[in-house]
């Protein structure tokens, strides 16, 4: 049986041999740390009493070179007789690599900020000519659900349109800004009444998306003419192509689409944007749209003896829209 004695450590049990060998390890340890920290606090202090030490040195040298400068200005002391000497360093010529070297390291921030100028200007130069640029805008006015079908709209319109800017693919941009009972006339109350002033204040856009709640006083903006153009066209009158094909409803996903829905364009007139002989090039585009359309739904309907759309146009109530004009003044 062993003579060691133990000692208990927490749940542990260490005899004496090993509890002292751990007790010198640790004293030793102990002892190195506070060595280490005894050298860092000379080393320490040496350097307080050399950074001290050399202060006051300079204070020393200052002050006596403060003091020679009065004696000089003062003509006490002439210049060669002063130790304040001016000094005169040769100009480096640098070349090649060292001169770039040399600018880089001094402009260095304002290199930085030119590339980085540069990269975005790139960057917006290449999004600007990759982003699709539309060949025709139609402006969707009628507020009657159609406003949902956006992306069927522009497929729509697409199969009519001819690539116009050349850039190799066709791209119609449907603007949503129908006009309700609840549209505020005023500028800047309504973002939906805001954005179709704004496509009013340009000559680009032709084509609007109409209906028998649209306002008057922006169907006279419409062209009425369009009837003595198309006069063998039952599917034109005065508010423009209408749209009222079983089949479009179909292809729009619209099963409830109204029947009084009309593909109106704008008389050419000169706008706060463009002149009259650009917006009569715009009109003259769309027109070769709105031809190319009617051609095609007019051979559909017959084809499919189409009887137009049995939903009846959406009635607002006409006191509602005056309450709310007026309390917008």
């Amino acid at each position: 049986m062993s003579d060691k004695k133990g000692i208990q450590t927490g749940d542990n049990l260490i005899d004496d041999e090993d509890y002292e060998y751990e007790k010198s390890l640790a004293d030793q340890a102990r002892a190195a740390r506070e060595r280490e920290q005894e050298l860092y606090e000379q080393q320490l202090e040496a350097k307080k009493r050399q950074e001290k030490l050399a202060e006051k040195e300079r204070e020393e040298r200052l002050k006596r070179e403060r003091l020679e400068l009065i004696k000089l200005r003062s003509g006490v002391i002439d210049e060669e007789e002063s130790t304040i000497k001016e000094e005169h360093h040769e100009k480096t010529e640098l070349h090649g690599k060292a001169w770039i070297a040399n600018f880089i390291y001094h402009y260095k921030f304002m290199i930085i900020f030119i590339v980085f100028m540069l990269a975005a200007a790139v960057f917006i130069l290449i999004d600007t000519l990759r982003r699709e640029r539309a060949d025709l805008t139609v402006v969707v006015i009628s507020n009657n659900g159609l406003e949902t079908r956006n992306e069927e709209l522009e497929e729509f319109f697409e199969k009519y349109t001819d690539d116009l800017d050349g850039n190799g693919y066709v791209h119609v941009d449907v603007i949503m800004a129908p006009q309700g009972p609840n549209t505020s006339r005023y500028l800047g109350q309504d973002p939906d009444n805001t954005k179709l002033l704004a496509a009013l204040q340009e000559g680009k856009d032709i084509l609007f998306i109409t209906d028998s709640n649209t306002d008057e006083e922006f169907m006279q903006l419409m062209d009425p003419t369009l009837p003595s153009r198309f006069p063998d066209s039952k599917y034109i009158d005065e508010d423009g192509l209408s749209l009222n094909f079983g089949f479009l409803a179909e292809e729009l996903r619209f099963e409830n689409m109204p029947n009084d829905v009309h593909l109106s364009m704008r008389y050419p007139t000169t706008t706060f944007g463009d002149s009259k002989e650009t917006m009569q090039e715009n009109y003259d585009k769309s027109m070769k749209t709105l031809e190319k359309m009617l051609a095609d739904l007019t051979e559909r309907a017959e084809q499919t003896n189409d009887q137009g759309l049995e939903t009846e146009p959406i009635h607002y109530d006409e006191s509602s829209s005056q309450a709310e004009d007026s309390s917008s003044h």
